[in-house]
């Protein structure tokens, strides 16, 4: 997907609209944006681990956990060139790094050991429901130990015009075609659920 993109068009336009805020990334609330952070920061112990955040928006995951005592090696990608800017900015002087670049084609050095994608198939762009399977196959492809990534459901009480949204157990059956250990969590709002998934298998570890 070119970085010009209708996805990244939605995106810079709410920056202009709403600036630096949770608004601008697409959530009603700012709680419901740190629900979904709890709910993939279950995947497992971030600290001093190599962490990809797609999708960083204005690196608000990461503020989230080191508020909270957890210092990842923290890596962020965005195709929004505005709020990478406002990263680098907002996180000047530390060891986070933050590129510009589209999931499926950013070039890396090595695996992460997590990847986090919070709300990157919110907006409902003309490919935005092509690219989730070849999305969690690169990203899986990518990790170390596991994945995690939020999704609106179709079991929503009430759907918002312009957004995506998929049926829980159709990405859980896709998942379990990349990995035999993957756990579905839908308790945490009535519109949305995360999906991790584990290269490093739980059952497996000493």
């Amino acid at each position: 997907m070119p970085l010009e993109s209708q996805t990244t068009r939605f995106y810079e336009d709410h920056v202009r609209r709403f600036g630096y805020s949770f608004r601008a990334l697409g959530f009603g609330r700012r709680s419901s944006q740190e629900k979904r952070f709890a709910a993939a920061a279950a995947l497992g112990s971030f600290h001093g681990k190599r962490v990809l955040d797609v999708g960083c928006g204005f690196g608000d995951l990461l503020s989230w956990l080191k508020a909270r005592g957890i210092e990842p090696r923290y890596t962020g990608l965005d195709i929004c060139r505005s709020m990478i800017e406002r990263c680098r900015k907002r996180f000047a002087g530390t060891a986070a790094r933050f590129m510009i670049g589209d999931a499926l084609t950013f070039v890396t050095d090595e695996p992460y050991d997590y990847i986090v994608a919070s709300g990157i198939f919110g907006y409902k762009a003309a490919d935005t429901r092509q690219r989730v399977q070849p999305t969690l196959e690169r990203l899986f492809d990518l990790t170390r130990i596991g994945l995690a990534l939020n999704f609106l459901s179709r079991r929503a009480p009430a759907r918002s015009p312009g957004r995506l949204y998929l049926h829980p157990a159709d990405v859980l059956q896709f998942a379990l075609k990349l990995t035999p250990a993957a756990r579905l969590d839908h308790s945490y709002l009535p519109n949305d659920f995360t999906v991790c998934l584990y290269r490093r298998l739980p059952w497996e570890e000493e």
